[in-house]
């Protein structure tokens, strides 16, 4: 389950990326991973708020 998710976001990232209006796309591909980290650390502190906030909402 968790890996169809992932396998989904992974291509559609690698889509927008690869076409996206940037034009030094590959003079910058080796820096390409920081901007994907980036990305991926901002949808984990996303994600882990909709879950506290599901969870408190559950409780509560």
């Amino acid at each position: 389950m968790l890996q169809d998710l992932f396998d989904e976001v992974s291509k559609k990232l690698a889509d927008k990326i690869t076409t996206s209006e940037e034009k030094d796309l590959a003079r910058r591909a080796t820096l390409i991973d920081g901007d994907i980290a980036d990305i991926v650390q901002d949808i984990g502190l996303k994600t882990c708020k909709q879950v506290l906030e599901k969870t408190r909402d559950k409780i509560a």
